[in-house]
C-alpha cells in the first residue's frame, strides 16, 4: 500500500499507513488493558488478537506479556475459512513418504492435485521455512520441531472442525508435549501422520549373530561397512545413549562426550546418508542406522520372502533408542489453507491410512482404527512394551540446539 493509499475506517474516516499502525497500537493496547481487568475471557483475548492480524504464536506471547492469567481451556475460534477448492496443493514431505497410488485418488474424490517436494532432514526444513520459502501447504516435521516451529511462529493452528477425523487418532499422540492445546491458549498445530523408532539394521549374511547394543557400530573390524543417518539430533542421540546419557541432555559436558565419540567412530563410517537406506540394507552394507520402516522396504525390495525376513535383523539397543513421531503441519505462506485441511483429514480417514502405511510401512498414529485395512506385515516392527521402556521421544531443547548443531558441524567436519 504506498503513502497515497486509504482505507476506510469503522467511523468513515480515511487512514493512511501511519494511521492504521496507530490505529492497531491503540486496539492492542486497549485489548491488554481489558485482560488485565479481567474484562474478557482468555478466548475473547485469543479471537480479537487473531483478526488483528497476529501469528498465534504473537497472540501467547502477548497474553502472557499482557498478564492475562485465566487457564487456557477454551478453544479459539479462528477466522472464518475461504472454502475455495484450489487445483494443487504442495506436499512439503520425507522421501518415499506417502503412496503415489493415492495422489490419483485424491485427485479423483477432490480434483486437487498433489504435489510433492522432498527435504532430508527437520533441520533443512526448519532452515527454508526460516528464510521465508513459502508455497508449501503441508509439511511434515517431527515432533520436537514442531514446538521449534510453533515458538518460531512458522506454522499456523488448525482449524480442528474442518478435521473431524482426528477421532481416529490414537489416544497417546492426541496432546503430545510438543503440541498440546492446553499449552497453547487452546491451539493445535500438528495432527500426527506416522511414528516409529530408531534402531540399526544388521545384515545377518556378513554379521550372523544378532546384536542387542550400539557397541558393533564402533568396532574397526566393521570400518566402512557402517551406514549413520545424516541427522544431528539423532546421530547425536544415538551417541548419548551409548553413553548412557538422555537423548535430550542439556548438559554441555555431555553432549561433548557424545560429540567426541562420534568424531572417533567417523573413520569406520561409510556414509552419513538419511534418504538410501533401504539401498544401504539391499547393497549388503553391514550396519545401518536407520528407521523401522526403512528395513520392511529393504525386505519387500529383496522379494519380502522368509529368506529375505530372516536376512535382516532390526535392533533397538538395550543402552536405549529413540522414539520418534512427524506430524502434519499448515506452514505460513501457504498456497491454500482450506485445502491443507482437506488434505489432512483425508489422510486421517482409517482405510486411507491403513493403505498409506502398507507403502510406507511405518506405523500409522491412527491407530488401532487403520490396522484392519494394513497388511499384518507393516505391524510387524512395532515396539513391545518392553522395548517401549528402553525408548526416548526427542523434546525441543531450546536455545540448547544451537549448541547441538555445533557438535553435528564438528563431526561432520573431523
Amino acid at each position: 500500500m504506498g503513502d497515497d493509499d486509504v482505507v476506510t475506517g469503522d467511523e468513515g474516516e480515511l487512514m493512511n499507513d501511519r494511521d492504521i499502525v496507530d490505529r492497531c497500537e491503540k486496539d492492542l493496547v486497549g485489548l491488554c488493558r481489558e485482560a488485565r481487568r479481567g474484562g474478557i475471557t482468555r478466548r475473547q483475548f485469543v479471537e480479537r488478537a487473531l483478526l488483528l492480524g497476529l501469528s498465534a504464536t504473537a497472540v501467547g506471547a502477548l497474553a502472557g506479556a499482557c498478564g492475562e492469567g485465566e487457564t487456557p481451556s477454551e478453544t479459539a475460534t479462528l477466522p472464518p475459512m475461504d472454502e475455495t477448492t484450489p487445483e494443487e496443493l504442495v506436499f512439503y514431505n520425507w522421501t518415499d513418504y506417502f503412496n503415489p497410488a493415492l495422489k490419483k485418488r485424491f485427485l479423483k474424490e477432490t480434483g486437487i492435485k498433489i504435489r510433492e517436494v522432498y527435504f532430508s532432514s527437520n533441520e533443512e526444513l526448519l532452515a527454508k521455512l526460516r528464510a521465508g520459502a513459502q508455497g508449501y501447504d503441508v509439511i511434515v516435521p517431527s515432533d520436537y520441531m514442531v514446538h521449534i516451529m510453533i515458538k518460531s511462529g512458522i506454522i499456523e493452528p488448525l482449524d480442528m472442525d474442518y478435521l473431524p477425523n482426528f477421532q481416529y487418532v490414537g489416544e497417546q499422540f492426541k496432546a503430545p508435549s510438543f503440541d498440546d492445546p492446553e499449552e497453547n491458549g487452546g491451539l493445535k498445530y500438528s495432527v500426527p501422520y506416522f511414528y516409529g523408532t530408531t534402531g540399526y539394521c544388521q545384515r545377518l549374511d556378513k554379521v550372523p549373530e544378532p546384536q542387542t547394543s550400539w557397541e558393533p557400530l564402533w568396532d574397526e573390524q566393521y570400518a566402512k561397512k557402517i551406514n549413520l543417518l545424516d541427522d544431528e539430533r539423532e546421530v547425536l542421540g544415538m551417541a548419548l545413549k551409548k553413553l548412557g546419557f538422555s537423548t535430550n541432555t542439556l548438559e554441555q559436558g555431555e553432549l561433548d562426550q557424545a560429540k567426541d565419540i562420534l568424531i572417533e567412530q567417523k573413520p569406520l563410517v561409510a556414509t552419513y546418508d538419511s534418504i538410501n537406506m533401504k539401498r544401504s540394507v539391499v547393497q549388503g552394507q553391514y550396519f545401518v542406522m536407520c528407521w523401522d520402516g526403512d528395513v520392511l522396504m529393504a525386505i519387500d525390495t529383496m522379494g519380502g520372502d522368509d529368506e529375505a525376513k530372516a536376512l535382516l535383523h532390526y535392533a533397538l539397543p538395550e543402552e536405549g533408542f529413540c522414539l520418534w513421531t512427524d506430524g502434519m503441519s499448515l506452514p505460513v505462506g501457504n498456497n491454500s489453507r482450506y485445502g491443507a485441511h482437506l488434505f489432512m483429514n483425508w489422510l486421517m480417514d482409517p482405510k486411507i491410512a491403513g493403505e498409506n502405511a502398507n507403502w510406507v510401512w511405518y506405523l500409522s498414529a491412527i491407530s488401532p482404527a487403520s490396522h484392519e485395512y494394513t497388511d499384518p506385515f507393516a505391524l510387524t516392527l512395532a515396539p513391545t512394551d518392553e522395548q517401549l521402556a528402553m525408548a526416548e521421544a526427542f523434546t525441543d531443547v531450546g536455545e540448547f540446539a544451537t549448541a547441538y548443531s555445533e557438535a553435528w558441524r564438528q563431526v561432520k567436519s573431523a
